[in-house]
């Protein structure tokens, strides 16, 4: 396979993936739980069939989009193979097929303490590794800080996890602090792809502003008609306690479809399908559903952001054929 056929395929998955975990979000994850606030036994029956209809196809996407994630992984875990002897991606490789098997053994039921650590312990290197290749490919501050704290921000939530292990969860690392401290990062890691939409060459459209604005300032009134729900949506759709102040989450969440829709606009649809599915995790992980999008999604943004290129200056040069006159000829 090319390295533009395979760049293709990984489009076409990394589309489908990112649109089926974007409805199964709003229509399982959020809609399901926020109808708890208007479905009661005075509803008509039309209005209760269309929510439990809409909750299905939710349900359905969900359960779609976790064997397509295992397939994303497989298929970046072929290419990266490719790619050796370089050891970057021959390590991105090993580990990679590592998370996919451990999750496919997961899916067809099988569990216990060890594959649980195998998945997290894997998890925690491949993180690692796609910091590297951000680094060695010179993606750029902005998406190297987004991958760098979100990795950590994820690290904190495998210690909280206890990484798997019972043992080590009992033993105090279990700690709430460090469940804040993972939210802390991870919002601050959407904030830190703002230079990319305000420097010089971000290019940032109108229509991108008009439409995170647009989600943004919708969101931020959410939590002033029905603020009683927005803890319970927040919780349940992404994992967030929000410990930080709400105005924070609502300028991270407007950086974030900014930044998607302007690079969509302008043909990146790999990255921002990448960062798409990153938003979309759950940080409390509790399936591996949601831990392997937020994979893929660095993993996306590591391998397909475009390297930053320095611009050498150009000194002219005079031609050794060039004969320059002596002004003491004249």
């Amino acid at each position: 396979m090319t390295a533009t056929s395979s760049t293709k395929l990984i489009t076409v998955l990394a589309v489908i993936l990112a649109a089926s975990v974007l409805v199964e979000t709003l229509l399982f994850r959020i809609f399901a739980r926020g109808g708890v606030y208007f479905i009661s036994d005075a509803t008509p029956a039309v209005i209760k069939n269309g929510y439990t209809s809409l909750v299905f196809s939710g349900n359905t996407l969900f359960n779609f989009a976790a064997p397509v994630a295992l397939l994303v992984l497989g298929f970046i875990a072929v290419m990266a193979w490719t790619k050796r002897p370089d050891p970057i991606y021959t390590a991105l490789s090993g580990i990679i097929g590592v998370v996919a098997g451990v999750g496919l053994l997961m899916m067809i039921g099988l569990s216990g303490p060890a594959l649980s650590t195998a998945y997290y312990a894997a998890s925690s290197l491949a993180l690692f590794t796609f910091f590297l290749l951000a680094v060695r490919r010179r993606a750029g501050l902005p998406i190297t800080a987004f991958i760098l704290l979100t990795g950590l921000s994820y690290l904190a939530i495998y210690s909280f996890k206890g990484f798997g292990s019972a043992e080590l969860a009992e033993s105090g690392i279990r700690s709430i602090n460090v469940l804040s401290l993972g939210e802390w990062m991870s919002v601050i890691a959407f904030i830190a792809l703002l230079p990319l939409l305000i420097g010089r060459k971000a290019q940032l459209d109108r229509r991108s502003v008009v439409i995170a604005s647009v989600i943004s300032i919708l969101v931020y009134g959410l939590g002033f008609s029905r603020a009683d729900s927005v803890p319970l949506i927040a919780n349940w759709a992404f994992g967030l306690i929000l410990i930080l102040p709400y105005i924070a989450y609502i300028v991270s969440l407007w950086v974030t479809v900014a930044f998607v829709v302007s690079r969509i606009r302008r043909g990146e649809v790999i990255l921002a399908a990448g960062v798409l599915l990153v938003m979309l995790g759950h940080r409390s992980i509790p399936l591996t559903y949601f831990n392997d999008i937020v994979l893929i999604g660095l993993l996306l943004a590591a391998m397909y952001s475009k390297p930053v290129t320095v611009i050498e200056p150009q000194v002219d040069e005079v031609p050794a054929n060039l004969i320059i006159a002596d002004p003491r000829d004249a």
